[in-house]
């Protein structure tokens, strides 16, 4: 079988990635022949060139896709030699079925149409919004939720106008006044027009019908792309699995509460409602009351809000560090040194990889209340969940762990790692080729 991913670990530093680290291991441990195909960003081969790399008995084939400045609107969702460099593996390998954890950034919505034609099973997990919104999260470029759908021209403009943190102030107004100015006039083929938001929408629904299975982590994800009209057919809704046993591990022991974030330097992800949170905590909380901080493990981005990290890392509350980010796996070390996860999120959401390593370790979460969320966290029960976007909500759920309410707090898994393998086998059907059962590369899955 063959696993497409936007990305891998090492160099994958998230949630998808990680899952599909946990997802092929899995598989390749219960005998499966498993590869993965997925676009590394880097300049030093020549673009959509594929190389094959044998590692811990994977089939890593890396497709370089550097991206190019000058691309189509079209050719960040549809791109034509990423579907040749495809084409070429599959009709080389044929795999029985193919997987796709995602289809853009690096990708192409063409992909499925291909693997269906050489005779394989499709099935597609979406670990974001991106079939349906092109930056991602239904989050627009004033960085406020987006409710539903909206329409084309509604779209082209939030992707071809500059976002409130994609540059400083001056450049950024000069920028939309130009572009606003441009597109007055039909945008002379050089803007995203509501045209090119139809194109797309209609190329993803042209994709779906090539897809033979759904996978969706949360219900909230399958209800968003039903909302906007995406032809799903047959689909399952089966969290992520992640190996429990290798969160096993003791925690460290220390004075106070240590309360970490562990995810992207991105308005979406709600950083600065933690940071203003804590701000408010330092002010109400006397200096005699137990002894509490923040780490901060994440980085920014280097194009779009390349900005919000920039000013908020600038200026932070004395009780919080930047840790930058750490090695994807290294998930259950870092959590062995905490004692509460926040997760304040404001985007929908889609069973974030955090909150279910988190239930693994037995570490309690904060999390907000947006659905994707609230489908894998229950309040009171695995932590506390607040109201999205709001600092005061957070500040009161944060008391409430610096004054020890979660420290008695049972958490476990949402999903078992072995019935979340067991689930994607039986969806995948019998077809799937396995390893004679004593392949030394069953041997050489590492440990955490």
């Amino acid at each position: 079988m063959l696993l497409v991913c936007n990305g891998f670990p090492p160099s994958g530093q998230w949630g998808t990635e990680y899952y599909a680290h946990q997802l092929s291991h899995g598989l390749l441990e219960r005998g499966a022949q498993v590869g993965v195909f997925y676009p590394v960003r880097t300049g030093d081969r020549e673009r959509f060139q594929v190389k094959r790399i044998e590692r811990e008995g994977l089939s890593i084939f890396e497709v370089a896709n550097a991206g190019d400045p000058r691309k189509s609107f079209r050719d960040s969702y549809q791109c034509e030699g990423v579907e040749r460099a495809f084409a070429q593996l599959v009709e080389k390998e044929q795999p029985d079925v193919v997987h796709f954890l995602h289809l853009l950034w690096g990708l192409s919505i063409g992909l499925p149409a291909i693997a269906k034609a050489s005779g394989a099973r499709t099935l597609v997990t979406p670990t974001d919004l991106g079939l349906i919104c092109h930056r991602g999260q239904l989050f627009n470029n004033q960085s406020l939720r987006c409710d539903g759908v909206p329409d084309a021209q509604t779209c082209a403009r939030c992707i071809r106008e500059p976002g409130q943190w994609d540059a400083p102030m001056l450049p950024s107004e000069l920028r939309r006044l130009a572009v606003r100015g441009l597109a007055s006039v039909g945008g002379a083929g050089r803007l995203v027009m509501a045209k090119d938001i139809d194109e797309r929408r209609a190329q993803v629904m042209r994709a779906a019908r090539h897809v033979d299975h759904w996978i969706f982590p949360t219900r909230s994800m399958q209800v968003e792309l039903l909302r906007a009209g995406v032809p799903l057919g047959s689909s399952t809704c089966l969290p992520y699995g992640i190996d429990e046993h290798l969160y096993d591990r003791a925690r460290v022991a220390t004075r106070g509460s240590r309360f970490v974030y562990m995810s992207q330097y991105m308005p979406h992800k709600g950083l600065a409602c933690l940071l203003d949170a804590t701000r408010q905590l330092e002010r109400q909380l006397p200096e005699s009351v137990e002894e509490w901080s923040v780490q901060l493990h994440g980085n920014g981005g280097r194009d779009r809000h390349r900005m919000y990290a920039r000013s908020l890392l600038s200026d932070l509350p004395r009780r919080v560090t930047d840790c930058g980010p750490f090695e994807p796996l290294r998930a259950p070390q870092v959590l062995a040194n905490t004692d509460c996860v926040v997760v304040p999120s404001e985007w929908i959401e889609n069973a974030p990889l955090t909150i279910l390593q988190a239930r693994c370790a037995g570490v309690p979460v904060i999390a907000s209340d947006v659905p994707g969320v609230a489908e894998v966290l229950e309040d009171g029960k695995h932590g506390l969940l607040f109201k999205a976007g709001d600092p005061e909500d957070l500040a009161r759920a944060m008391s409430r762990v610096i004054a020890g309410e979660l420290k008695h707090v049972k958490v476990d898994p949402l999903v078992r790692y072995g019935d979340h393998l067991d689930r994607i086998e039986s969806i995948y059907g019998s077809s799937i080729v396995t390893l004679p059962k004593h392949n030394p590369a069953r041997e050489k899955v590492p440990s955490l």
